[in-house]
């Protein structure tokens, strides 16, 4: 078994820490939506990272 974290897990680590630094009482569905949005921005650094920004999606 390997001990490498995963792209996921780091996300959700990230999502965590900043809820715990914002929020007095962080709530999982705090962190759940922070974790969302830390996916979202990812996905669009990726898609703006592959010289897709002026690409139209359908």
């Amino acid at each position: 078994m390997t001990d490498a974290i995963t792209e996921t897990e780091r996300l959700l680590i990230q999502a965590q820490d900043i809820a715990t630094r914002r929020l007095e009482n962080a709530s999982e569905r705090a962190v759940l939506e922070i974790f969302d949005e830390l996916r979202a921005e990812r996905d669009r650094m990726a898609w703006a990272t592959d010289g897709r920004e002026s690409a139209t999606v359908h």
